[in-house]
């Protein structure tokens, strides 16, 4: 088994923590250390750095050679610095797989993510292993749908897959992409055997490829190109030329239509998923729903239910605010109610009509 840990993403929606320098997948989230060096330390109880490949773009290069030293610089996968969604991306890195390890599964690691406990995240890949080398079946995760959740994609489950042990493993018989109503979502919960879909994605190099040829040839057109210019003088320069003209786009759009044609299985994930793509997502893992989160020196007086979180060295004081979001770094301050987070992405664009990207 060969491991993807992807960390090429951008984080907007918890900035100004995350920023396009430095985003959220490398910022010490947890008590001083990053999801992504949480990552690495929770694969290397299981499996040797060789074994470890680390998708990324060329100006976080630094970050990763900083915070995963074990691992060797030829398991970088370096996708040029221009954001194109985790299609592109990811298709480099499946074909680096299929040129070095072609006989070999692969597991896809998000880096913005934390699964606990360890024990059980990591038995579960060493389950998909298993089971991907006897069926050679596309392989992902999803979570039992207890509520509509207009965020989520859905995965309708058919038969169980018999499988040792004590996880639950079953036929995909489609896929649904996000609702547009509320109501639509709690039809599909409440009157279809559903779970909310989280990529945790297991099979082959070749067949990830294939899947590309067959459901986004354009994309498979252009990561044979790059094939083709690997080894060769001017490498990075010529991959970047042709990156810079693939369409921007979700891996979904290929692994969607695997997951419809019947030939996917999906694990019940046996672990608590937490995704640090927001700043009420820090909340929920930290506090315990009703108290205040800090990361600092904090002095409260009636206030309830806020996330204050500074990079300096002296006392935050608040007296009788409530549900508020505060982070202070070296030159920003944000302030934003907790149930108007999604207004970031506006004040962003605001920031950068007036200044650029300077604090971006």
């Amino acid at each position: 088994m060969k491991i993807i840990v992807t960390a090429g993403g951008q984080g907007t929606k918890m900035w100004p923590y995350s920023r396009q320098a430095m985003p959220k997948q490398f910022q010490p989230i947890l008590n001083g250390k990053s999801t992504f060096q949480y990552g690495i330390e929770t694969f290397l109880k299981q499996y040797s750095p060789e074994d470890i490949f680390i998708s990324t773009k060329r100006k976080f290069i630094k970050y990763i050679s900083e915070q995963a030293p074990q691992i060797p610089l030829k398991n970088y996968i370096v996708e040029p610095d221009i954001a194109k969604d985790r299609g592109p991306g990811e298709g480099l890195a499946f074909l680096t797989l299929s040129m070095r390890h072609p006989d070999e599964p692969f597991f896809v690691y998000q880096s913005d993510m934390v699964r606990e406990p360890e024990q059980a995240f990591l038995k579960m890949v060493n389950d998909a292993e298993t089971l991907a080398i006897k069926q050679k079946k596309f392989m992902t995760g999803g979570i039992k749908a207890t509520s509509a959740n207009m965020g989520a994609d859905y995965l309708q489950l058919g038969a169980q897959v018999p499988m040792d042990g004590a996880q639950e493993v079953y036929a995909i018989d489609k896929f649904h992409f996000r609702k547009n109503t509320i109501q639509e979502t709690k039809e599909l919960v409440e009157n279809f055997h559903v779970v909310s879909h989280w990529n945790h994605t297991c099979w082959y190099p070749d067949l990830m490829l294939d899947a590309y040829k067959k459901y986004r040839p354009d994309w498979y057109e252009k990561l044979m190109q790059i094939k083709d210019v690997i080894g060769k003088p001017g490498e990075d320069e010529s991959i970047k030329a042709i990156y810079e003209t693939m369409e921007k786009g979700a891996t979904e759009e290929v692994t969607r239509n695997v997951m419809d044609s019947g030939d996917a299985i999906a694990f019940l994930l046996p672990f608590r998923v937490t995704d640090f793509g927001t700043w009420e997502s820090v909340y929920d893992y930290f506090s315990d729903g009703e108290q205040n989160y800090y990361d600092g020196e904090l002095a409260s007086h009636n206030s309830t239910g806020s996330i204050i979180k500074t990079s300096k060295k002296k006392l935050v004081a608040i007296s009788s605010i409530d549900d508020l979001v505060v982070v202070d770094t070296d030159d920003v301050l944000l302030i934003v109610p907790r149930n108007k987070l999604d207004s970031i992405k506006d004040l962003q664009a605001v920031i950068n009509k007036q200044s650029g990207d300077k604090y971006l």
